[in-house]
This record gives C-alpha cells, structure tokens and sequence, in this order.
C-alpha cells in the first residue's frame, strides 16, 4: 500500500506561531494556496480513499487536492493533538513548559499526552493496513502526521517525535 501524508495548508495561527491544537480554524490565503499546488503535484495519483481529520483545516485542504476524484472519510484518530490551555498560546510563551518532555507521559492542564497521539496513529495504520486499499491519501496535523512517520518507519517510540518536523502543505510518501 502506498500512503501520502499531507499536512494541512497554513492558517493565520501558524503564521502567527500560534499553537493551535483542536481549535477548528480555517485555511488562510497561503494555506489554499498550497493546498491547490498540492493537488497540483499528485494529480496524476488515482487514490482509493482520502482520509481527513474531522477539523476544517484538513477537511478544506482534502476537498481541494481530491477535487472530488475519491471518497473523503473523516476519521477522528486524525485529529491534532489537544493541547488543553494551551490552545491559542502563542509558540514562544508555550515552549517554556516541559510538556514536551517526552519521556514521561505528562498529562495536565487537559493537555492530550503524546503516548496517546502515538497510539491513535498506530490504531489508525493498523485499520488502514487490514483494507484493501492500494493507495491512501491521509490529510491531517503536526502531531499526528509525526506519530504516523514514526509508526510507518518502525520506530516505536514517542520520544522520537520532535526530530521530525511536518510542513504545511507538503507531501510524505510512503510505502507499508
């Protein structure tokens, strides 16, 4: 099976380095930009099915680069990871936690813990892998689309998720 993970086009958030975890924001300018020049660049792949996180950032930017050729479904183990209080924040003041200490399974403030984004996209690829679908289309977020790499690659571990660095509206193919 072949699996291209896109991440979703740029909103005013990110442009403002604001976290934006399960806010439900739109794609700004930029972000349908790339989202068109994403459709642009697989036009030519005929996906069996186009997996999206519910939130509209993923859902505008798959309706886009699909352009109706395959089924969108969404799947909430797709989600952006929840970041609790610190939705909205912007990024300098919200790196001076240590939530993003990775090697303990911190979870306050309501923030979602990274051991669980990694096992939502493990449950996620383990649904997907028992299809028959030959090639997959899956729009999603930050979090999720490295906790997918991660997955995909074997490495199972969820410290591991900070040294990779999905962009928005970009491309990662894969095969499993």
């Amino acid at each position: 099976m072949m699996i291209y993970l896109v991440r979703h086009g740029q909103t005013d958030l990110n442009k403002k380095n604001v976290m934006q975890g399960v806010s439900d924001t739109p794609l700004n300018e930029e972000g349908l930009k790339q989202a068109y020049n994403v459709k642009e660049k697989i036009k030519n792949i005929n996906f069996d099915i186009c997996f999206s996180s519910p939130l509209k950032r993923t859902l505008d930017t798959a309706k886009i680069i699909t352009d109706g050729k395959c089924n969108i479904v969404t799947n909430n183990l797709l989600i952006e990871r929840d970041l609790g209080r610190f939705e909205k924040m912007p990024y300098d003041d919200y790196k001076k936690y240590d939530f993003w200490n990775l090697k303990e399974n911190l979870n306050y403030n309501k923030v979602e813990p990274v051991k669980n984004v990694f096992k939502r996209a493990k449950k996620f690829l383990k649904e997907i892998k028992n299809s028959d679908y030959k090639t997959v289309l899956v729009v999603s977020h930050h979090a999720i689309i490295r906790a997918l790499h991660f997955n995909i690659i074997g490495y199972d571990d969820s410290t591991s998720l900070l040294s990779f660095h999905p962009e928005n509206g970009k491309i990662y193919k894969y095969e499993i």
